[in-house]
């Protein structure tokens, strides 16, 4: 019983670190696209917003198998709204997409992976 349950618990720890790696590629470059983003963000606007973008402090949402990543966490200090980016990938680079609908992207869709590190009421 006791080695049943060890490779249970094994098998599981296998495939949420397998899902998760499917898409590293793809949420690092995104990641890296925000952290440039945030930086100059907070050059931009003195003050008010964070000097930088952690991952650590983020959700991040992948789709349709790795065409969109959605980043969604607090840029600006002292305010507790969430901002949503997203990514998509074109012939494997991220773009950032500025006129898309995320919030109302993700209640219709399910995510193929995704990585929540904050509460967000929505």
């Amino acid at each position: 019983m006791k080695k049943i349950l060890t490779l249970i618990i094994a098998a599981t720890v296998m495939v949420v670190g397998c899902s998760s790696g499917k898409y590293a590629d793809k949420i690092d470059k995104a990641v890296h696209k925000q952290q440039n983003y945030q930086k100059h963000l907070a050059q931009e606007h003195k003050g008010d917003i964070e000097h930088k973008f952690e991952k650590k402090d983020a959700n991040i949402y992948v789709y349709e198998k790795g065409k969109f990543v959605i980043i969604a966490y607090k840029p600006i200090k002292n305010d507790e709204e969430v901002h949503y980016y997203t990514y998509k990938f074109i012939n494997g680079k991220a773009k950032f997409i500025k006129d898309f609908n995320p919030k109302g992207y993700s209640q219709k869709h399910e995510p193929d992976y995704k990585e929540e590190n904050m509460d967000v009421d929505e």
